[in-house]
């Protein structure tokens, strides 16, 4: 059952959400082929920009956004495959390739840029203090400087949008179609009988989505 007033608002567009930022949200959000991942990374993204977490004046502030994108991937894929069994809990990572470039992606210049002013360390080991972004230092400043973020702005994301409300949301993206925000109804639907994984899932949300 659906909620009769749905039709009558019409979901704001992804792109128009994201910005710059669909393009690589198109790129990692794409766990399930027919789901509507890039639709509930804007939504997530909207909780954000309520946050004042969104907005970046500076070419370096932006690189902290592409950053905050990927936490939301990370939450993301590691919902599904606590409650859904979509890959393995704890091993998620990000592919370079797919971030690092030119706008609209991260350039790896400020990549290092960022990962220094946040004092990782990240020197090559054969000419101390000098960074190497080779594939393998990337992926690695990559994973801290999203985990980073993650810690940041998904005990915001769980308290703004509700732990049953962002868990059904994350269950609703991987179907075609979703519409967020869900109605009240659409979260009922997909909360009242849980699996065992699915039911550990939402605990995992309500304790604040915590990782390693």
């Amino acid at each position: 059952m659906t909620d009769m007033w749905d039709d009558l608002f019409e979901a704001p567009d992804a792109a128009e959400v994201l910005g710059d930022l669909h393009e690589l949200a198109t790129s990692v959000f794409d766990l399930c082929y027919d789901g509507s991942e890039p639709e509930w990374a804007a939504w997530a993204w909207s909780i954000l920009t309520r946050a004042g977490l969104a907005a970046a004046g500076t070419e370096y502030e932006r690189g902290e956004l592409v950053l905050r994108l990927l936490a939301l991937n990370m939450f993301h894929r590691e919902f599904c495959a606590r409650a859904l069994d979509l890959g393995v809990p704890g091993e998620w990572d990000v592919d370079p390739d797919r971030v690092l470039g030119d706008h609209p992606r991260l350039h790896p210049v400020l990549l290092g840029i960022i990962a220094e002013r946040r004092s990782l360390d990240l020197a090559d080991s054969t000419d101390p203090g000098d960074l190497d972004f080779d594939v393998s230092v990337a992926a690695t400043a990559l994973d801290a400087l999203v985990r980073s973020e993650y810690r940041r702005v998904v005990p915001l994301l769980v308290k703004m949008a509700g732990p049953a409300d962002l868990a059904a949301s994350v269950w609703a993206s991987t179907r075609e179609g979703a519409r967020f925000p869900l109605s009240d109804t659409a979260v009922r639907e997909l909360t009242v009988a849980l699996t065992p994984a699915g039911h550990a899932a939402l605990e995992w949300v309500r304790g604040g989505a915590r990782r390693s």
